[in-house]
């Protein structure tokens, strides 16, 4: 971490959490759906655990209205995909959707990824409530479920293993949701691909940085503090 030179003595558990956050860094992986990163066993099921794990802590995230849909106070659902789907997917992908460009490369990213997390958000509709109310509500839900996904990326990091948060693509079709099981009335937030061999060189995938890291702006430039008011 890089300390301000103003920092106060702080703990260390806060030194961790904030060493994770710089820590964590985008990277898309990309291998031929026709030759598709093959992962070993050992290592799939550790870090499969690791995933389940994380997905369970991402949930204490705050939200501050009770969805109450299917019994569930939460306004967030997380869905793993594990490597062996996502391979199949890779594959279908092309079979389901006729538009799917040579250019895409969400195919290419299945066919890497050690798994896939989807993170949708449940937004929230009521003709009894003013629709300023509904509005307002409904940032809070994806406020909410966008926590979620913070504290999965920090948990993942954290473990070692690499992330990239994709805003989904042909994930967001109706068809796709139906194909997966997933309730129609669930919004996509989050498609994040999970990378079990982060940093290791292999001739069969391709590794891409996310292309906004190095042009963030000085803390300065976008926090002010209000100390008086008139």
């Amino acid at each position: 971490m890089r300390p301000d030179d103003d920092s106060p003595p702080i703990s260390e558990p806060y030194r961790v959490v904030a060493d994770v956050m710089e820590q964590r860094q985008t990277w898309k992986v990309l291998a031929d759906p026709k030759q598709p990163l093959d992962l070993p066993g050992d290592l799939t099921d550790r870090c499969n655990s690791i995933v389940r794990d994380a997905v369970r802590h991402s949930g204490w995230a705050p939200f501050h209205y009770a969805r109450k849909h299917q019994g569930l106070v939460e306004p967030w659902r997380f869905h793993v995909v594990h490597a062996d789907a996502c391979r199949k997917l890779a594959v279908r992908i092309p079979e389901w959707f006729t538009d799917v460009k040579p250019t895409n490369k969400l195919p290419a990213m299945l066919a890497a990824c050690g798994a896939l997390v989807l993170v949708n958000w449940l937004p929230q509709f009521d003709e009894q409530q003013a629709k300023e109310k509904q509005v307002l509500v409904n940032e809070e839900h994806l406020a909410a479920a966008s926590a979620a996904v913070q504290n999965l990326l920090l948990l993942l990091t954290a473990a070692g293993l690499g992330t990239y948060w994709s805003s989904g693509g042909f994930f967001r079709d109706p068809l796709m949701a139906s194909k997966l099981g997933i309730d129609p009335a669930e919004k996509l937030l989050a498609a994040v691909f999970v990378d079990y061999l982060p940093g290791r060189a292999d001739p069969s995938i391709e590794r891409i940085p996310g292309k906004h890291r190095d042009a963030r702006s000085p803390r300065t430039e976008w926090m002010r503090e209000i100390e008086n008011l008139d």
